[in-house]
């Protein structure tokens, strides 16, 4: 326990403004530092372009394996779920064996589970394949941001800045891609691509990313672990449930998830080391860095899920119109994501943060004044609007997060960082779509559960309703970043 007390006490005396090294840099040419962060970026690129395919291809794999369409969203779901299950053990497990070890025997796992799916005949052997999958980036994932904070302590903001753009380069690529996939080849080829680009990634990797042990060798706390993956597991997949319906299913897992959440704070407490340091979270101003990415990627995931219906049943444009339309978004995050990240390393993350998040709130806002005569040349600079506003906020959090992490809490800041992710994006997509229809029901007087030809009155209000409500999400995250820099930070400093 006292180890711990010291592991939190170090972390707290941390800066978050962006300004200080978190953790010396290893001793790297700029060379081997570049191709470091390049094998990182294929293992992001990659993460995101299977996940964008696998949507694309998921009417496909359903006609040929012959399964319905609940069946088929298990291919998509169990990933999600089990990446956000393991991000925080293998988090931890990196900060204990080695970020890199981690990251690389991820990149393996990705690569395999890419294999088996590609081999795969039947739903289940599928299913089973993509939590190998899922294994694999959940590793990646939970150490990429430590590796980078090692190796970039003063240009961090520009590397997770590339991070953001790879990202969103996988985003746009990933549906183009996996149409013309799909519509030559067997489905089964959107999985093969992944493979080349894991060697890749894992060659430059063996040859660039430092494998550096921590000097002090610690315990993993295995019941931590065997307690804190159920609870997230059973707390995503109820909130994946909840976006087709909220039942009595639905309602118990999230039950059994928050209790076992309690008890995992309990047996954590009697730690000597344990999986999750509370301590971290004692500091005002971590939570409140948390609790705006996960209200900003909430309003990300809104957007991304309501506006494709907006354009393809309100105003009946094509899909593939639909798509470059939605295609503006990712492209201004791959555009601003280095730029804003950059800008973050010369004057310091709060501005940047404070800045892309009014501009998002008032993006979501102008979202909700969408009408049926609205023009294709009004919407896309009012989506590239709110998009610069996303992208200017994303990089330099994620670096105002970091900044909190003693070097030996990289791994698990990190995958805590990205587990806010996922549940903000979780939360927007049941959110936004249990308001849509719950908006359009109570306005039609009955329940509604897709849009109706017959009155797409319904849907716009539905749709203006929903941005209101992301709008009015976003605007509170930026009153506590506004409190947590004129009001947490001045104080921190009279103190010091």
């Amino acid at each position: 326990m006292a180890r711990e007390k010291q592991q939190v006490k170090d972390a707290l005396q941390f800066d978050a403004s962006g300004g200080h090294d978190v953790a010396a840099p290893p001793v790297l040419s700029r060379g081997r530092r570049a191709l470091a962060l390049f094998a990182i970026l294929c293992m992001t690129f990659m993460e995101t372009l299977d996940g964008t395919i696998v949507n694309v291809a998921l009417p496909t794999m359903q006609r040929e394996l012959g399964v319905g369409g609940t069946e088929i969203q298990l291919v998509a779901s169990v990933f999600l779920v089990i990446t956000c299950a393991f991000l925080l053990v293998f988090g931890r497990l990196g900060d204990i064996v080695g970020k890199v070890r981690v990251f690389q025997a991820g990149v393996v796992l990705f690569v395999a589970g890419s294999a088996l799916c590609a081999a795969s005949g039947t739903l289940e052997f599928l299913v089973v394949a993509r939590a190998v999958q899922a294994l694999g980036v959940a590793a990646s994932l939970a150490n990429n941001q430590g590796i980078i904070t090692e190796l970039f302590a003063k240009t961090r903001g520009r590397a997770l800045g590339l991070v953001a753009t790879f990202t969103a380069l996988g985003a746009m690529a990933g549906p183009t891609i996996g149409g013309v996939l799909v519509s030559i080849f067997p489905w089964e080829v959107i999985f093969l691509i992944n493979i080349p680009i894991g060697i890749i990634s894992l060659a430059i990797g063996m040859y660039a990313l430092p494998n550096r042990r921590p000097a002090e060798r610690c315990h993993f706390d295995v019941a931590g672990a065997v307690l804190i993956v159920p609870a997230i597991l059973l707390v995503f997949a109820a909130i994946t449930l909840m976006e087709s319906e909220v039942g009595a299913l639905s309602l118990g897992m999230l039950a059994a998830g928050v209790a076992l959440l309690v008890v995992f704070g309990v047996v954590e407490r009697r730690q000597e080391v344990p999986l999750v340091h509370f301590g971290l979270f004692r500091n005002l101003s971590f939570d409140i860095d948390l609790f705006a990415m996960v209200l900003v990627f909430l309003g990300l995931s809104g957007v991304t899920i309501v506006m494709p219906f907006y354009l393809q049943d309100a105003l009946g444009l094509d899909p593939a119109v639909a798509g470059l339309v939605m295609a503006c978004y990712p492209l201004v995050n791959a555009t601003i994501g280095t730029l804003s990240g950059a800008l973050s390393d010369r004057i310091g993350c709060i501005k940047p943060t404070l800045a892309g998040q009014a501009v998002f709130a008032v993006g979501l806002f102008g979202l909700s004044t969408l009408a049926l005569a609205t023009s294709v040349a009004a919407i896309v600079p009012m989506l590239m609007f709110t998009s610069l506003g996303s992208a200017m906020f994303q990089s330099p959090n994620n670096s105002l997060i970091m900044g909190h992490a003693a070097p030996e809490m990289l791994g698990f800041v990190g995958s805590l960082g990205n587990l806010m992710r996922y549940f903000g994006q979780s939360l927007g997509t049941t959110i936004s779509m249990g308001v849509l229809y719950g908006t359009m029901s109570a306005e039609a007087g009955y329940r509604v559960t897709g849009f109706v030809p017959e009155h797409p009155e319904l849907f716009m209000h539905g749709l203006s309703t929903v941005f209101h409500l992301l709008a009015a999400l976003v605007a509170v995250a930026l009153v506590a970043s506004l409190v947590r820099t004129f009001v947490l930070e001045r104080a921190g400093r009279k103190e010091a």
